[in-house]
């Protein structure tokens, strides 16, 4: 195919889910005469019959949105942008946040619990501490363990539908000026004609685009392309996560309408989050069950075969169901199904948002946690792209790139 050469951009951002849309939406908001271009897959129609071998985690309609978490910096990046979530509604008519509100459930041994009970005093009038009886009177349908702390939010938490999310960014990017392009990005160069350098993207249709500098943002993708320079590999550990739906009839779904979304440990003192019931594509309702595994996976092929899975034919892991019905009371199922999602994650727990060359940024690796958050970190990675150095208030050393050290044979 003949290459079809695009004008010169001042920024390039490659990888269309929640942090590059982001990205592309906040660059052009920072500097409304920039060019600006952001480049990424759509999510495919069927998994199995697409040709590519892209493919995004947040395929979804439901992600946690959490402001009381333990972890500090996670949490005033998810404050800060669940706080612009309802203008970006309203700029666009897209809707794609609930504010269902959080329950965290977890014993008084649990770190986590302590690190968050910590922090509660300061946001006080938004927090309710309740114990069973006070659960079990406000939310009849859950089964409350007697030794559970019961933590209860209310303000800017709840989910949010991933892909309306990304569709709410686009839109209001490309009202801005951005132009978007759906393809993938095969390669990433750094072209040196004496004092005219620029960066060059390469794509799988045969398209190339220039630009001065280019933002990497392909989440759990970014080592399976030439995309950084050679020799530079990101210190990345890929998890899988577990995901269980069930299907609801309609009683449920009206007795479950108050629903919050659900933190807590089981016995084995595994993470796991509950959301409300949630109207898919297919117009049916679903409850959906997810934690981390442990399970690392290390190659393109094995992040591909798991996912590129049809989520309708996957079995729902049974001890995520147990747990599931375990919680919440009485329900009727009608159809289970599990899906497949994979996550990026950095020895820190924090992303990364750093300057890799003068004209090549990343911003990547969520953690598990990372749609929640995607807003103020495509901001934060905007505005370090824009100023060619670190231009945020939260300190830079959280969010430094770090690379594994080959060893020499």
């Amino acid at each position: 195919m003949a290459n079809n050469i695009h004008k010169l951009y001042d920024l390039c951002i490659v990888g269309a889910g929640p942090m590059g849309s982001a990205a592309a939406r906040h660059a052009t908001l920072i500097d409304p005469q920039l060019k600006v271009c952001l480049i990424g897959q759509k999510e495919p129609k069927d998994r199995l019959a697409c040709s590519h071998d892209i493919f995004g985690s947040h395929y979804d309609e439901g992600r946690v949105v959490a402001v009381l978490i333990g972890d500090p910096i996670w949490k005033e990046l998810t404050r800060r942008s669940a706080s612009r979530f309802r203008d970006l509604e309203q700029i666009t008519g897209i809707e794609f946040f609930t504010e269902a509100g959080q329950l965290i459930i977890g014993r008084e041994s649990d770190h986590n619990i302590k690190r968050i009970q910590r922090i509660v005093p300061s946001m006080e009038s938004q927090v309710q501490t309740l114990d069973r009886a006070m659960v079990t009177g406000k939310y009849p349908f859950l089964s409350v363990r007697q030794a559970d702390d019961t933590i209860f939010y209310t303000k800017s938490a709840g989910f949010v539908s991933p892909r309306k999310l990304i569709l709410a960014q686009q839109a209001a990017a490309r009202f801005q000026g951005c132009n978007v392009f759906y393809d993938v990005v095969d390669q990433v160069t750094e072209l040196d004609h004496g004092e005219s350098k620029c960066m060059m993207v390469a794509t799988a249709n045969g398209n190339i685009y220039h630009a001065r500098k280019v933002l990497l943002t392909p989440g759990a993708f970014i080592g399976f392309r030439k995309l950084l320079p050679v020799g530079k590999e990101l210190d990345l550990t890929l998890l899988k996560q577990h995901l269980a739906f069930i299907e609801l009839r309609h009683k449920d779904v009206r007795r479950l309408r108050n629903m919050p979304v659900i933190r807590w440990r089981s016995e084995i003192d595994e993470k796991n989050y509950i959301l409300p019931p949630i109207k898919y594509p297919n117009g049916k309702y679903y409850l959906k069950i997810g934690r981390r595994s442990k399970e690392k996976v290390e190659t393109r092929e094995k992040v591909v075969e798991y996912l590129k899975r049809d989520p309708s034919k996957v079995v729902a892991d049974p001890h995520l169901l147990e747990l599931l019905l375990e919680l919440v009371k009485d329900i009727e199922v009608v159809s289970t199904h599990g899906d497949s999602c994979v996550s990026a994650h950095t020895p820190n727990g924090l992303l990364y948002c750093d300057m890799v060359t003068p004209r090549l940024g990343v911003a990547t690796a969520g953690n598990g946690t990372g749609v929640m958050a995607s807003d103020e970190i495509g901001k934060m990675a905007a505005r370090m792209m824009i100023s060619g150095s670190w231009d945020h208030d939260l300190p830079r050393e959280n969010f430094k790139a770090k690379f594994r050290v080959k060893s020499k044979l």
